[in-house]
């Protein structure tokens, strides 16, 4: 998130995970369980704030939260999305403030082979690489011929049988290509200002001392 600046403020997200004091007593049991339990039982949450040029931050006076849910299913993949769209994000550098008081760990480049990116364009319906789009609720995807085809008989997800009765067309995702895209550098912008947007109705975080901030290079 520290590769892509807003364009009002020039501030980026940073973002880390706090638990409950609860967790405390259920930290062994959270680490060998699903993350989904833990965010269910409201054990984990995200912490979402600003890093501005200057290395100001806006953590501990007003972050927002998000759910592991919320971070998975919307925050995750807008990041995911953002980095394949934009060229030139390699060549990016974190600024010297920033990078100097919010140093990074050095994560090993990861590429994806032509075989996995042709798995991904295939509907897992119809096994064809074709659009796709997404359902709004549970964010299965599929191809809109089969959408269509499913949908005239059931009112349900084909895959987790979640309630389709209220979907309309137009709360629909569609899944883009490469070869979809003509101005990569305003589907970037356009994606960035949503994820901002998205970050911005996030509720906000009232400072106490209910929840502890939990760093992974503390220990």
């Amino acid at each position: 998130a520290a590769d892509f600046p807003h364009e009002y403020d020039g501030g980026c997200l940073q973002m880390r995970m706090s638990y409950s004091p609860a967790a405390h007593f259920l930290l062994f049991l959270v680490q060998w369980t699903d993350c989904h339990l833990a965010g269910a039982l409201g054990l984990l949450r995200i912490l979402i704030y600003k890093v501005y040029v200057d290395g100001t931050t806006t953590m501990c006076t007003h972050e927002r939260k998000a759910t592991i849910r919320e971070f998975y299913a919307v925050i995750y993949p807008s990041l995911l999305q953002l980095q394949r769209s934009d060229p030139d994000v390699e060549d990016k550098k974190p600024k010297p403030a920033c990078l100097e008081r919010y140093p990074r760990k050095d994560v090993e480049d990861d590429r994806c082979s032509e075989s996995d990116i042709e798995s991904e364009d295939e509907c897992e319906i119809c096994m064809e690489s074709t659009s796709k789009i997404v359902l709004p609720n549970c964010f299965h995807s599929m191809c809109l011929k089969c959408y269509r085809e499913w949908r005239s008989r059931s009112q349900s997800c084909p895959f987790c049988r979640d309630c389709l009765k209220r979907v309309n067309s137009y709360d629909l995702w569609v899944v883009v290509s490469d070869a979809d895209i003509v101005n990569p550098t305003a589907i970037t912008r356009e994606n960035l200002k949503r994820l901002f947007g998205y970050v911005d109705k996030l509720p906000v975080i009232v400072p106490d001392n209910l929840f502890d901030s939990y760093d992974a290079h503390v220990r």
